[in-house]
Parts: C-alpha cells; structure tokens; sequence
C-alpha cells in the first residue's frame, strides 16, 4: 500500500515539472494578433444540372356540360324576318338588224344592211348588205366633164362556234365592183391617128370567196394550242383576167418556262390566166405556190419581250425563188407604265399577183403582170408609251432595202416590136422597176383630253433612194392623218378630220411632172333620237380641193352625205 502511494506521488512530481519547463519556455515567445476572427460559410459546390423528366404518359381532358334552358315568358310575339333577294339588273334587249340609208351630191347613194343572232353562248352568226354608187361629173385637166359610173356592192355571211376549249369560225362572201377609166385623156381629145393601146373604157371587179379556220383555246399555257385554216378566192375582171388563189395554213404554240415556241406555215396557190404580155402581144398565164415556214421564239418578262425567229420563203412555178429572212423583235419596258424601247429586223418577199394590184390602183390595165418584189430586210426602232390612262404616243423609224419595187406610170407607148404606125396614147397604168432604199419617220398619238373628246393623228415622212428611175412616183414624201371625236350631249356627236399627202412626182413621156399637195378636211356630226333612230351628216374636202389620186383621175369636190341609221 505504501508503495502505491510513493509511486503515484513520484509520477505527480514529474508531470509539475515538465508542466513548469513548458510554461518558461512559452513565456519566451513573440505574439502577434492580426485580425478578428470572422467566421464564413463556404458556397455549396454543385454537383449537376438538374435532371430533366420526359412524361410519356398523355392526358386529354374532357369537358361535359349542357345548358337547361328555361322558357322567358313575354308579352308579344316576334315577327318572322323575310329572306332577302337580290335584284339582277335585266338583261338590255338586243337588236338583230341595222339599217342605214344614205345620199349625197354627186348622185351619191348609199346602203348597208346588217343583222347579227341574239344572244348565245356557242354561236355567232351575222349577214352584211351593202351598196354604194356615186357618178357625178368630175372635170378633167381639159376642162372635160365625165362621169366615173363607180358602184360597189358587197354580201357576205359570216359566224363563229364555240366548243369547249375551240373555236371555229367561217365566211363566205361576194364583192363587186364596176367603174369607168375616165381619166385623161379619153380618145375624142386626140387626133384620129392617136391609137389607143388598151381599147375599153369600162372595168368590173368580181371577188368570191370562203375563209374558215379552227382553233384550240386551252387556258393552260403549256398545253399544245393549234389552228388551222383554208381561204379560197376566185377573181375575175371584165376583160381578159381570171385568177384564182387557194391558202392552207396552220400554227401551233406552247409555252416551256417563261417562253414560247411557236411555228406558222402556209401555202399560197395562185394561177392567174389572161395576163396581157406587151412584148409579145398576147396572153399569158402565171402560176406559183409559195410555201412559208415561220418558227419563233419568244419571251415574255414582266419588263422584257424578246422574239426570235426566220422566216423561210420558196417559190415554186413561174416564179422560182428560195428566201431566208431573220422574224427578231425586242421591246424593254424602260421607265414602268409609261415608255417602252423596241427594235427589230425582218423583211419578206411580196408576189404582186394581179388581184391585189388592182385592188391597190384599179385603173391599171387588164392583165398587167407584176414581178415580185424582195424586202431584203427591214430594221426598225423607236418608243411608245402612255401620256396617261387615256392617252398614248408611239415614234418610230424605218430603214428598209427591196429588189423590183414597182411605181406606177401611165402607159403611153406601145411595145418595142409593135406594128403601130402612129402615135399612142392611154389612160391606163403600167409600172417600172427600181431597187430602191427607204427610209420612214413616223409619229402616233392618241388623246383622250376628257370622256367626251378623243384625238387620233399620225405623221409619215418618207425618203426614197433610187438606182433606177429619178422619182418614186407616185409616193408622197409627206403623209398625215388626224381625226377628232367629240361627244357634245349623249345624244349629239362631232367628227372632223385632216387628210394631208404631200406633193408627188409622175412620170409623163419622158418627163417628170408633179401632182399638187392633198388637202383635205371632213366634219360631220350624229345626233340620236333614240335607241333606234340616229340621223347623220358628213362633209369631205371642205375646201373644195381639186386633187388627184392617181395621175389624170380627179376626185369628187366638195361633197356631202346625209343620212338615217335605224336598229330594230
């Protein structure tokens, strides 16, 4: 027991002592206090994104609900609104016949009957009479009175069907035309031994003939629209001439992308029999076919119009010739709405048969024989536009080289191997050749100053350069046209127009003459007394001009036409 005790009191002493050596050697020591101390919670570390829970599970809620309806008791009734109707405006009444009636000086009588079908939605169908004479006198350069015994009269009939996505349409017509050659100089002005090279003073004009085509009206652009269609014409004169003329032509178009194809042919028979040969002094006779083969291309953008094609001519029979002309047109909208650029180049080759010859001067001689004339080529250029919604211009230029362009020239000798011992004379026209250039300046205007009043001119210069012959003759440098409507009431209406051609060279024997300037101004005026009555009034060459068409053939003076126009 005692050792116990010494033994915990000896380990008691031992730990004072090293706890006293510890605090003697903590008492030596440097402290130093910086700051307080602040306790911090440190930021919470994150350990992911948030997960993302993709419910696969679908709900549709359903709604169920009624309305109980419960009666309002009132006292009156409602009344029952009526439905509404719509009104159409009724259909105007159509007229089927026009009836126009007309005189005048110069022993001038006019007629014109027409009738058109009533309404209908497949076919068109209309009959057309007419008849107009004058034979008043006319006073030659001798101071000779004659009488030009001139009538027309035409009867034709024409219609039109309509199927589903076509249309056909056809006419059938007869024109005649009678007049003197009373132009100077007439045989009893001339000496007895003047003999006349052409001995007949009358000519007749008889056309008959029939046109009808077919032709498809898709609506759907890249579907094949096609037509096709036969013309027929029989011609006769009165003296030695028959010609007839026979065309078959067809056409088909489709569009590809923003462009179309599009390919025209025709072939053109014609046999003319009766022509008179000055050379060899008798009749002969002349037959053709022209074939035409016309492909194009062209595009159409909203500012861009662009056509590219040939046009291909043969010749086959009397006359035989092979041709291949560039068909190119090209118009750019340049400032929106208002002007349009556009040039071009073609050119074609024109047979002359006798039929349109006589048609475009009627006192040539029977059986003249025009050879055909070769446009080589035609540029042309200039702009268009609108002045405003009801107005519009158009200036062009021209510049066209031809082969054989013919000029009319009075035939005032016989021919080279003629057995004529005298002199000769007539009144009747020939034609010569040249190859010519020609250059055209042209303007257009149509104005539209108010709903009432309407203004429609052109202008014309023309310059001619020849290889040949010292004049063109008979053409004018100088054309002009101008006409003006104006609508005084809804029941009064005036006309007037100018008529201006310049002055024109003629070629008389051997020498060069000039036919004076044309001036000629018409007014006339319509007054309505109703729907089916309108009396009217026209006055032509108000200054009394005596001019000439054609060398020697004056036209009528001052001359008026007073008139009635019925509907029923």
């Amino acid at each position: 027991m005692f050792r116990k005790i010494i033994f915990t009191v000896a380990i008691a002493g031992l730990a004072c002592s090293v706890s006293n050596a510890q605090e003697q050697r903590d008492l030596n020591k440097e402290v130093k206090v910086k700051t307080a101390y602040q306790p911090k919670i440190n930021k919470s570390k994150r350990i992911g994104e948030l997960p993302v829970v993709q419910d696969t599970a679908t709900f549709t809620p359903s709604f169920s609900y009624f309305i109980q309806t419960k009666p309002l008791t009132v006292g009156f009734s409602p009344a029952l609104i009526p439905a509404a109707r719509i009104v159409g405006e009724p259909l105007k009444s159509i007229n089927s016949h026009v009836l126009t009636l007309a005189g005048g000086n110069y022993s001038t009588l006019l007629g014109d009957y027409r009738f058109n079908n009533q309404r209908s939605k497949t076919t068109d169908f209309g009959i057309h009479i007419r008849h107009y004479s004058t034979n008043g006198k006319l006073e030659l350069k001798n101071d000779r009175k004659v009488k030009p015994d001139w009538t027309e009269q035409l009867v034709e009939a024409y219609g039109s069907t309509y199927l589903d996505e076509a249309k056909v349409a056809g006419r059938v017509y007869y024109k005649h035309k009678g007049y003197n050659f009373f132009g100077s100089q007439l045989s009893d002005d001339l000496p007895a031994n003047y003999i006349d090279l052409f001995p007949y003073s009358e000519q007749v004009q008889n056309r008959f003939g029939f046109a009808t085509d077919f032709k498809t009206t898709f609506k759907d652009e890249e579907k094949l629209n096609f037509g096709i269609g036969l013309q027929y014409e029989h011609f006769s004169d009165d003296i030695f001439v028959t010609e007839n003329d026979v065309l078959i032509s067809a056409e088909a178009k489709i569009r590809r992308g923003d462009g179309f194809w599009s390919l025209r042919s025709a072939f053109d028979y014609f046999a003319t029999d009766g022509l008179y040969n000055l050379d060899q002094l008798g009749l002969s006779e002349r037959k053709t076919m022209l074939w035409n083969l016309n492909p194009q291309y062209s595009l159409q953008t909203g500012q861009l119009n662009l056509k590219l094609g040939v046009n291909t001519v043969i010749a086959i029979g009397d006359d035989s010739e092979a041709k291949i002309y560039p068909d190119i047109a090209i118009d750019f909208e340049a400032i929106d709405g208002i002007m349009t650029l556009f040039a071009g180049i073609d050119g074609n080759l024109n047979m002359n048969n006798y039929n349109n010859i006589i048609a475009e001067n009627p006192f040539v001689y029977s059986g003249l024989d025009v050879m055909s004339s070769n446009q080589k080529y035609r540029l042309f250029g200039g702009f268009k536009g609108s002045l405003s919604s009801n107005s519009s211009f158009k200036l062009s230029a021209e510049y066209s080289s031809v082969d054989d362009q013919y000029f009319f020239v009075q035939r005032s000798a016989g021919a080279a191997n003629t057995a004529y011992s005298g002199p000769t004379y007539s009144n009747k026209f020939d034609v010569v050749y040249d190859d010519i250039s020609l250059f055209r300046l042209g303007a257009e205007v149509t104005i539209g100053w108010t709903d009432k009043m309407q203004l429609n001119s052109s202008v014309w210069f023309n310059k001619y350069t020849l290889d040949k012959q010292d004049e063109a003759w008979h053409k004018p440098e100088f054309e002009m046209n101008v006409n003006a409507t104006y609508a005084f009431t809804s029941e009064l209406e005036f006309q007037a127009g100018v008529n201006l051609l310049g002055e024109r060279s003629i070629l008389v024997g051997s020498q060069t003459q000039t036919i004076d300037a044309v001036y000629d101004l018409n007014i006339g005026a319509n007054y309505s007394l109703n729907k089916h009555f309108t009396a009217f009034g026209k006055i032509n060459n108000l200054f009394a001009d005596k001019y000439y068409q054609w060398d020697g053939y004056p036209s009528q003076g001052l001359n008026f036409l007073l008139g009635v126009k019925v509907v029923f």
